[in-house]
């Protein structure tokens, strides 16, 4: 509870006034009743016809450890392309822990609601299944690169349209509280193409 103060100031910033969606920071597991704050800066790069169009946003997100094996991750952010503000949550399971000799697996599902410029609004729910692994440098720096693809579909004005991604990138732990995380995301169907960089603070 003594770095709660630094991690609510933290989300206050996050929360402050200007969205597309990043799947990471969903495979950097935090650890059961442990909680994580983060901030990402993101980059629509390119849209398509459906997409939110180009645009750079800020997503707040906070993650509660929930059982041993899964997540709760809870987002809201402002941007500035098509998705004026958006609203959800992340479910994840890690059901393949990362350890030694092996690789990390899992499954995270996902429901987000954007609000829009052009129309009264959007709802995308998608699943993402992950691979991921963790390193330590000769140096010392621990960084845990992954490759997810995001698939689902998006619901607006009465109709629906499949939406398929690519999303790879790495965590950094830079230090026993703060990490920084990289993710670039590939449209495949009906998505954005897009640039996150990130901070966390974990308690």
């Amino acid at each position: 509870m003594k770095h709660l103060p630094f991690a609510l100031a933290l989300l206050g910033i996050a929360l402050s006034p200007s969205t597309s969606a990043s799947v990471f920071t969903i495979p950097q597991f935090v650890e059961y009743k442990s909680w994580a704050v983060g901030l990402e800066p993101e980059a629509t790069l390119s849209s398509s016809a459906r997409g939110s169009g180009q645009g750079v946003a800020f997503n707040a997100k906070f993650t509660y450890g929930i059982t041993p094996l899964s997540n709760l991750q809870i987002g809201v952010g402002p941007g500035s392309g098509n998705r004026t503000f958006r609203f959800g949550g992340t479910y994840s399971f890690d059901f393949i822990p990362d350890l030694s000799g092996q690789i990390g697996a899992g499954l995270a599902a996902q429901a987000y609601y954007f609000n829009l410029r052009d129309s009264s609004g959007r709802t995308e729910i998608l699943a993402y299944p992950y691979v991921h692994k963790r390193f330590t440098s000769s140096s010392g720096l621990e960084f845990d690169p992954f490759i997810a693809i995001p698939y689902g579909i998006g619901f607006a004005n009465g109709s629906y349209d499949s939406l398929w991604q690519l999303a790879f990138g790495s965590y950094f732990k830079t230090s026993e509280h703060i990490g920084l995380n990289t993710e670039l995301g590939l449209s495949l169907k009906n998505a954005d193409t897009y640039l996150c960089l990130g901070i966390s603070y974990r308690d």
